[in-house]
């Protein structure tokens, strides 16, 4: 019975966490303290005591929090308990639990300890039911036992060895063709054809700017002379330092990130690992996998190279791509579906042809790109007047912006898979979606695309615990037809 299941708390090192959350949380109140000091003053407060203060009330709460925090493993469910005020119990049964993902982070792994991640069929949150935020590598191996026991209660669960850690499976639990390991080269390829530098670049410029806040105003203006004195030719030099600086910043971050990322085919699920400094691994069942995504940015498109992701209903996944779960980071376009399919059965074996928009269509996908662009152009104009003519470049961006979002319109419909693709931002997306694991889907078609003889096809599927709808714009209103004809035979 429950009551008879021993209660275990979270490993000591779980209070680092606890702390670092209440920080994150609560740090900003410190912030504001801070430069507060004079108000204070007044007060007759000092901003010492109140920073000191509110740093052991963080700690205290996180303190109550670890001993408040227990969890229960029996032979039916895993049950946590929570909550300093208000008393939460939560009971999951080891036939819901849908995937199970685990952090371990270096500094950890020579302690066996880890964090867990436990999502079930049920909950509508954005992040997983239940987080265990360090515990010993043992409480995974146990809930595994567990809910392998229950998926098949004929067959006696193997033992793991308890020092057992995050790490591929060997040769000897699935075949070369059954695993996917990235290699060096590959991953190198991948880091350095990532746009990622482009947030980091924004983010080195915004640091810039908070800096002028910080620094000694004679000091600033003694700079701003001395550049404004220089050529445009040192000016570039610096620019071009802070875009290296971004470049070497994604390439490192994508180079941790995704070290040694391996991908297995296990019975009715993929496992992934990946992860220098943070050892991560997803484990997700095929039959929550709603549709394929094929992504190459235009740097890729010339590598012939792409990515592949699952939307998944499931929440497990990376944080930063909206909860996609990466299958193949890095992959040869020629070689694609055929190493696909060995993961995923129901994607077709090779590439697929798709329609494409006429040439004539292009001008609307150019037309709407230059439109939303004029307004930031307009606005530089109207306020800067002669500067605003450096907004001009804008407008050519946006023509080609259009022009590769048209260029790379597709949509083919293969047995009982509808292959969608559209361009955005010089990045090419490929949605391979299961004609049962679509759950909605519409035509649209403005007055003047009547006249026209065009219409939007758009397909909803399940992403994580939210919607994600699929657009194909400005098709042959016949096309567009076909489609949603087709989708309404629900077979």
């Amino acid at each position: 019975m429950m009551s008879e299941t021993p209660k275990q708390h979270l490993s000591l090192f779980s209070l680092f966490y606890y702390a670092a959350k209440g920080l994150a949380n609560w740090g900003l109140l410190i912030l504001v303290f801070m430069p507060a000091q004079n108000a204070l003053t007044d007060l007759h407060l000092n901003v010492l005591m109140v920073v000191s203060g509110l740093l052991g009330l963080i700690i205290g709460w996180g303190l109550l929090k670890f001993y408040f925090f227990t969890f229960q493993i029996s032979d039916e469910m895993i049950t946590i308990n929570s909550g300093i005020l208000i008393k939460r119990h939560t009971h999951i049964p080891y036939g819901r639990i849908q995937t199970i993902q685990r952090n371990q982070w270096f500094f950890l792994k020579p302690l066996h300890l880890e964090q867990l991640k436990i999502e079930t069929a049920g909950h509508d949150s954005h992040r997983p039911e239940v987080v265990l935020p360090v515990v010993a590598e043992t409480v995974r191996q146990q809930i595994e036992q567990k809910r392998a026991a229950i998926k098949s209660p004929l067959t006696q669960p193997q033992s793991t060895s308890p020092s057992e850690t995050i790490t591929p499976v060997s040769a000897t639990a699935a075949t070369d063709r059954q695993s996917y390991r990235i290699n060096t080269h590959d991953l190198n390829i991948f880091a350095l054809t990532s746009f990622g530098f482009l947030p980091l670049l924004g983010i080195l410029f915004a640091i810039y700017g908070k800096l002028q806040d910080y620094l000694p105003q004679h000091l600033l203006n003694t700079v701003t002379n001395e550049l404004v004195s220089q050529s445009i030719l040192i000016i570039a030099l610096v620019v071009g330092f802070l875009v290296m600086i971004a470049i070497i910043g994604s390439y490192l971050s994508l180079i941790q990130k995704y070290y040694q990322f391996t991908l297995t085919a296990q019975p009715g699920q993929l496992k992934t690992y990946r992860g220098l400094f943070q050892r991560s691994s997803i484990t997700i069942p095929l039959d929550r996998i709603q549709a394929l995504k094929i992504k190459q940015n235009v740097l890729r498109q010339w590598a012939k190279l792409a990515t592949i992701q699952a939307l998944a209903a499931s929440s497990a996944g990376d944080d930063d791509k909206g909860n996609d779960m990466i299958i193949l980071p890095v992959i040869k376009t020629r070689e694609l579906f055929d190493r696909l399919h060995q993961f995923v059965t129901w994607v077709p074996t090779a590439q697929i042809q798709l329609n494409q928009l006429p040439k004539r269509h292009h001008y609307y996908f150019i037309r709407n790109a230059i439109l939303i662009a004029l307004v930031p152009v307009i606005g530089c104009l109207y306020f800067l007047k002669l500067w605003g003519l450096l907004s001009l470049p804008l407008l050519i961006i946006a023509f080609f912006l259009g022009w590769y979002a048209a260029n790379n319109v597709g949509w083919q419909i293969h047995q009982k898979l509808l292959i969608m693709q559209t361009g955005s931002l010089f990045t090419r997306t490929e949605f391979i979606v299961p004609k049962k694991n679509v759950q909605s889907f519409s035509l649209d078609q403005s007055i003047w695309m009547a006249r026209k003889s065009l219409a939007h096809i758009r397909v909803n599927v399940r992403h994580g615990n939210h919607n994600e709808q699929i657009s194909v714009r400005y098709l042959p209103l016949k096309d567009a037809q076909m489609i949603f004809e087709w989708l309404k035979i629900r077979n």
